[in-house]
């Protein structure tokens, strides 16, 4: 029988075979070798591999696969885009503008979230590694893939024994690289909540329940549950006080995390940007309109360092529009701005913020802080209504990763 020996290096595969009088062509051995098609598949787009799963039930069976799908997520991809809500636009049946980031651009995925029929309209909550945390009307939470168009209403968190329904935060936590498996994390109040104590349920996608995380949670003040990040294999929370809290997946273990020291002369901390990209955690202050700190989590949580110093001088001096003349220089809100996502690339020269002006949105280098604008917000059918407010806030962008997870 003809022995067939194939190679892949620096993703360029070479076949030879020991006979020439071999049946088959060299695409019909490929498609027989499932290490060799997934070393070809995991490097092709997964707009791609969604149209390949409709070649044979042999391709939906493999590129379906837990495992395909785990080598798939260590290949690392750049982000596709953002997801924005505008600012008190719709209550019910949000609408989300697209800002796209694709080298390749393509449609939005959506307008608005309708895969339920929900009366109250679906929101996105957080997004985290291709999946999107959603909540409707009654209580309802979905989880939703958009690159699949899949969804799934998870059951109702059990509210009793002492929890009021008092609802803090709901996040998730998902990582592709260790497994197919997501957890969704409630943080509600107890009957004691004025004593500082609070109740955490756990939703497993695993067994599809909702389980106690074991008695209440003791919590420091000034920690925003609704705007969890999950980032080096925690949702990690951030607070206007020195210490706020992570929760620990798999230890499921809460544990301190230092905030940034507050300056003199502040009661607290004042933040304007907190999110997670390339494996980075980052922080934002809001002690000055500009120059600010981007500051970066240390992966051991021992302190936050400074990774970027960011002066928006000559942005403010190509976009003038952005400058609140009727302001004091020296007040917070003298430059009218808000950050949407610091993006890091694989290589770090190549990592940027995209900062959102009147009407704009801008992509600022952190090298070398050159910008240019990506989206004029107007012709995108959003402009506001007052022409020097925002539409778009760090906490209602929402990045977009094309995946083939699960739900």
């Amino acid at each position: 029988m003809p022995s067939t020996i194939t190679t892949i290096t620096n993703s360029i595969i070479t076949f030879t075979s020991s006979s020439h009088n071999s049946q088959q062509s060299p695409s019909e051995v490929i498609a027989n070798l499932d290490d060799l098609l997934t070393e070809i598949l995991i490097r092709l787009p997964i707009k791609s591999l969604l149209k390949f799963k409709s070649v044979s039930k042999h391709w939906l069976s493999l590129i379906s696969n837990p495992f395909f799908c785990r080598r798939l997520s260590l290949i690392r991809k750049p982000i596709t885009g953002l997801f924005v809500d505008r600012v008190a636009l719709k209550v019910n049946n949000p609408e989300y503008d697209f800002i796209n980031l694709d080298s390749n651009p393509s449609s939005p995925p959506f307008r608005t979230l309708t895969f339920f029929n929900d009366s109250h309209g679906i929101q996105i909550l957080q997004s985290c590694n291709g999946l999107l945390l959603c909540s409707g009307g009654h209580g309802n939470y979905y989880i939703c893939n958009p690159s699949t168009n899949q969804y799934r209403l998870l059951p109702q968190p059990p509210v009793g024994g002492g929890v009021s329904r008092s609802i803090l935060g709901v996040n998730l936590a998902f990582d592709p690289s260790k497994s197919s498996y997501y957890q969704v994390v409630y943080v509600g109040a107890c009957d004691s909540f004025l004593d500082g104590e609070l109740h955490m349920e756990i939703y497993s996608s695993e067994t599809g329940d909702w389980r106690s995380y074991g008695g209440s949670l003791p919590a420091p003040s000034g920690i925003n549950f609704n705007t969890g990040v999950f980032w080096n294999g925690a949702i990690n929370w951030e607070s206007s006080s020195e210490t706020s809290l992570y929760f620990d997946v798999d230890q499921e273990k809460v544990k301190e995390m230092p905030m940034p020291p507050i300056p003199d002369g502040w009661d607290r901390g004042i933040y304007q940007y907190f999110g997670e990209s390339g494996g980075h955690l980052h922080l934002i202050d809001f002690y000055g309109a500009s120059p600010f700190i981007v500051y970066e989590m240390r992966t051991d949580y021992s302190g936050w360092f400074v990774k970027y110093n960011v002066d928006l001088g000559g942005v403010t001096a190509a976009f003038p529009e952005m400058i609140r003349t009727y302001r004091d220089p020296q007040d917070l809100d003298y430059y009218e701005y808000s950050i949407l996502g610091v993006v890091r690339e694989e290589n770090d020269d190549d990592s940027y913020m995209l900062l959102h002006l009147p009407n704009k949105v801008v992509h600022y280098d952190l090298k070398d802080n050159t910008f240019k604008e990506v989206l004029d917000v107007a012709s995108n059918g959003s402009q506001a209504v007052d022409a020097s407010s925002l539409q778009y806030r760090w906490f209602g962008a929402f990045q977009y990763h094309k995946s083939l997870a699960s739900v």
